[in-house]
Parts: C-alpha cells; sequence; structure tokens
C-alpha cells in the first residue's frame, strides 16, 4: 500500500512540474535567454544580421559585450500559432523578440521547440505584425 502510494504521488507531482514548465512559458524564456545569449557570445556577425529587424538593432547587439544577460524577460505578449512576441531587457536597451515554435511533431507538442526569429530595438516604434513576419517565413 505504501508503494503504490509512493508512486501515485510521484506521478502527481511530475505531472504538476510538467504543467508548469509546459503553460508557465518558461521554456519560451530560457529559449530566448540561450539562443540570444549564445548569439552575442560568438559575435558572429551574420548570426546578429539574420535576428536583427532592422539596422539599428544590428548595430546595438554588434556593439554589447560578449557576457551581456537577458533579464526582466516578459511572458507570452500576443502572437499567432507559430509565433510568439515576448519584450526583454538585454544589456541597457528593452528589446522586442519575435519567437517561433514548433509543434509539427507529437514530441513538440508536449515540449515546444522554441526557436529565435527577429529582434528589434525598434528606434521608430514600428514593429513588424505577426502576419508579415509569417509571410517572410
Amino acid at each position: 500500500m505504501r508503494k503504490t502510494l509512493s508512486i501515485v504521488l510521484f506521478v502527481i507531482v511530475i505531472a504538476f512540474f510538467y504543467v508548469l514548465y509546459r503553460f508557465g512559458q518558461f521554456d519560451s524564456k530560457l529559449a530566448l535567454s540561450n539562443q540570444l545569449e549564445n548569439i552575442i557570445h560568438e559575435h558572429d556577425p551574420a548570426k546578429i544580421q539574420t535576428i536583427s529587424l532592422d539596422q539599428p538593432t544590428n548595430e546595438y547587439l554588434s556593439q554589447l559585450p560578449n557576457n551581456t544577460k537577458t533579464h526582466n524577460t516578459t511572458d507570452f505578449q500576443g502572437g499567432s500559432k507559430e509565433i510568439s512576441y515576448l519584450a526583454t531587457i538585454f544589456g541597457n536597451r528593452p528589446l522586442h523578440v519575435y519567437m517561433k515554435v514548433d509543434t509539427r511533431s507529437n514530441f513538440h507538442k508536449l515540449f515546444p521547440k522554441w526557436t529565435l526569429l527577429k529582434v528589434s530595438v525598434a528606434p521608430n516604434g514600428i514593429l513588424p505584425s505577426i502576419p508579415e513576419l509569417d509571410e517572410d517565413n
């Protein structure tokens, strides 16, 4: 009886943490942090150019030190089925971030794969709409 109760409690705890992970949006925040910090750490101009939405963003990301970290990342702020919008502080400026989620396979429906799509400092206050980004991909 004790063994069965222990197994049931273990399954409940695992299910709780899975639901927290899956629906708590921790996964997109971690993916954003890891991908953006790795790109800046490598300082590869081609990768920075690829994720930059405009020239001011490209210049800002290129001049950042290698050890720059993200902080104050928001939860999911909106988007479509495949592209989501988040915001974060990177260096000393806020960044507008668009991430793409891959949910084509059953595995990715349980554990979505987040990919950094575009980043912008939005110097003129104009950001692209989600349908515009969907068309580009």
